[in-house]
């Protein structure tokens, strides 16, 4: 079951909230919202009618009324406990058990170890008039009769660091802490930590460290930090690890306004009321969600790849659906390509390339020579007037509702220069594109001119690409649309049955 976070978007981000019962680490520099972020999750609750608690290591109540003064946050609601804590340097003779103060006369703690005091900050007598050791055991007791409801924040962490220069003291007491607030009181939880760092792995001395956290102790991880982008400060916050949850994982803004933390953008591309246009769908599970909805009409998209990942199955499998969707395709393939995949793959999927061939639904431009003739096999593809005149031709041609034209632009380029390229391209989507057209740029970057493949994408009114990582896996990100999720990174996953491809999150 999710719990709301008390910001919607990150709400969004997380598909639904936090998981009940279990505990979040927020982390990042001083003053990038990590407290607010906090209240936030709290003041949902409170909301909701639940009972909340906020412990702070830092701050006294009236400091944290000064700094949630800005927002409207209900500090004074009678379901919020508002609890402070932290260590101050002292030999302790005496304990905290089952809520009372023992007296022990003297301390089991090694004389080797700086020795600190449990102190409150808003000056509670009963732990401040005593002499409490600042210990694990102490602190404990302290969590297990001190705090209620459904919500918990410790903020922050890095405060009760001091309980031990041995970190595996220190990582133990954590994970006793998040037991006891999740299974012994059933509660959700937000802990802070400090990280001077944009990243978990610094080891420098006075930075928190919590990759040891993240990997065996805590259900997720959110980092906040600041980026300086020419010459502004921005703050991000990223999701990094949200156990059995499928989280979107990209950077987002950061804003504060009256009721705390916003997250922007609600949406990174332009609401489909404003799109003149229709998609067509790519028959690929997953790859139409990434795209806002399939490919635009009457518009054009670039597909870039690294020359290692799989393209020529996917775009034939594209092709084959745009193909059922009552569409022609008009297709120049790569320069090694071989009528026997397009023939299998089409097979494969309940249709004869001979009969689309017959049907003026399928029209191919023969650069090598390969393939068989047939009156919808353009051979004249050496120079720019053949390409142009056969273009007319499959237009005039065709029989499908529209025309999805498939360029392979390396092999374009090979047959006719930089230059005829630009052209033929601008002409396309200038004179042939209807709008119940499309064209598929397909092309290797790194074999083009910057130039070239500069223009293919600033034409283009979508560009994907797909590469293969060093482990065999292949990815396909949406990188400029007006529809979709832009930046978003997806896994190509392959089947041995139909749909035989698919794109997951």
């Amino acid at each position: 079951m999710a719990v709301s976070t008390g910001v919607d978007k990150l709400d969004e981000i997380l598909g639904g909230g936090f998981r009940e019962n279990r505990t979040v680490l927020v982390t990042g520099p001083p003053g990038t919202g990590k407290s607010t972020l906090s209240m936030n999750f709290l003041q949902a609750g409170l909301d909701e009618g639940s009972r909340c608690t906020f412990i702070s290591t830092e701050q006294t109540l009236e400091e944290l009324r000064d700094t949630f003064e800005p927002f409207s946050f209900d500090l004074e609601n009678e379901l919020l406990t508002v609890i402070s804590l932290h260590a101050r340097p002292g030999t302790g003779t005496e304990q905290y058990e089952q809520g009372t103060i023992v007296n022990t006369h003297g301390t089991a703690r090694s004389t080797d170890d700086e020795q600190y005091l449990l102190r409150t900050l808003g000056g509670n007598k009963e732990i401040d008039d005593h002499r409490i050791d600042f210990s694990p055991s102490n602190l404990r007791e302290f969590f297990r009769f001190n705090i209620s409801g459904d919500r918990v924040v410790v903020d922050s962490i890095s405060g009760l660091q001091s309980v031990s220069q041995n970190n595996d003291t220190y990582r133990r007491l954590l994970l006793d802490l998040i037991q006891l607030i999740n299974d012994n009181h059933g509660a959700t939880a937000l802990f802070t930590a400090e990280s001077s760092q944009p990243y978990y792995n610094s080891e420098t001395a006075g930075e928190f460290s919590v990759d040891e956290l993240i990997q065996y102790n805590l259900h997720g991880v959110i980092r906040l930090h600041r980026e300086r982008l020419r010459g502004t400060d921005r703050r991000l916050l990223e999701v990094t690890k949200m156990r059995g949850v499928e989280y979107d994982s990209r950077q987002f803004e950061l804003v504060f306004d009256d009721s705390g933390i916003r997250i922007l953008p609600e949406n990174r591309t332009f609401s489909s009321a404003f799109r003149a246009t229709d998609h067509v769908s790519t028959g690929i599970d997953g790859l139409d969600t990434l795209l806002g909805g399939g490919l635009l009409s009457g518009e054009s998209t670039v597909i870039q790849h690294d020359g290692k990942a799989e393209v020529g199955g996917i775009l034939y499998i594209l092709l084959s659906n745009m193909l059922s969707t009552d569409r022609s395709v008009a297709l120049l393939p790569r320069i090694d390509s071989q009528p026997l995949f397009p023939q299998s793959v089409f097979e494969r999927l309940g249709t004869s390339m001979d009969d689309l061939l017959d049907a003026d639904r399928l029209f191919v431009f023969d650069h090598h020579g390969v393939w068989d003739d047939h009156q919808n096999i353009f051979k004249s593809v050496a120079d720019e007037r053949g390409i142009k005149d056969a273009m007319t031709t499959i237009h005039n041609r065709a029989r499908g509702e529209g025309v999805v034209m498939a360029l392979d632009t390396n092999t374009l380029t090979h047959a006719l220069g930089p230059e005829a390229t630009r052209r033929v391209r601008s002409w396309l989507q200038s004179d042939e594109l209807g709008t119940t057209d499309a064209i598929v740029d397909i092309h290797n970057p790194t074999l083009l001119r910057d130039e070239l493949a500069s223009f293919h994408v600033d034409s283009a009114s979508q560009v994907l690409e797909t590469w293969l990582n060093d482990t065999g896996l292949q990815y396909i990100q949406l990188r400029k649309s007006p529809t979709g999720d832009i930046g978003a990174v997806r896994l190509i996953e392959y089947l041995d049955k139909s749909p035989y491809i698919r794109v997951v999150t």
